[in-house]
């Protein structure tokens, strides 16, 4: 691979990061404790799967590069929209703002997979879901899946972006908040 440049592009070629482990593994409790500790933004990745919206709530999400523009996030394996993200050319990610706590709850429930998109949603049949007033909101097709473990990582080339002023949603020791800003 020149350049570092990844090369999968369907399920199938995930790839696969080797690496010798010379030390143990860290204890999974602590290792997810310490995460739950990393205060992060919380976004609603969104897709078609034949003509139903599936989605669901992510917080593992950061920027990769600006030229292009390109963004990643991890889908837990055993998430319910995972085999739909996967399987989906294009995803939106829905950055969520600090007032809309009741879409990340309703996101966050597995029993309500099915009445997760309502109107305040953008539903167009060729672009995936936009949460309308998203705090933040990123479309485009999917650059690369990476099998992660436990996860797999996804890049996504940007397409269309829009933003709006407002303070960001954030997980942090498993609740979400928002941040306090000193003037």
């Amino acid at each position: 691979m020149a350049d570092g440049a990844l090369q999968a592009h369907t399920p199938a070629d995930l790839e696969v990061c080797d690496v010798v482990r010379l030390w143990p593994p860290a204890d999974a409790a602590v290792f997810k404790d310490g995460l739950a500790r990393l205060a992060s933004g919380v976004a609603v990745v969104a897709c078609w799967s034949g003509d139903q919206p599936r989605g669901l709530l992510v917080s593992s999400l950061t920027g990769l590069s600006t030229e292009p523009p390109r963004v990643l996030f991890c889908i837990r394996k055993a998430a319910s929209a995972h085999a739909a993200l996967l399987a989906a050319p294009s995803i939106s990610l829905s950055i969520l703002a600090a007032d809309q706590g009741g879409e990340a709850a309703r996101f966050s429930r597995a029993d309500l997979a099915h009445e997760r998109f309502g109107d305040g949603w953008r539903t167009l049949p060729l672009e995936p879901p936009v949460l309308k007033d998203a705090l933040v909101s990123f479309c485009g097709p999917v650059h690369c899946r990476i099998d992660a473990g436990s996860h797999t990582i996804f890049v996504l080339d940007i397409s269309q972006a829009a933003a709006r002023d407002g303070q960001p949603l954030v997980y942090f020791d498993r609740q979400f908040g928002d941040i306090a800003v000193k003037a």
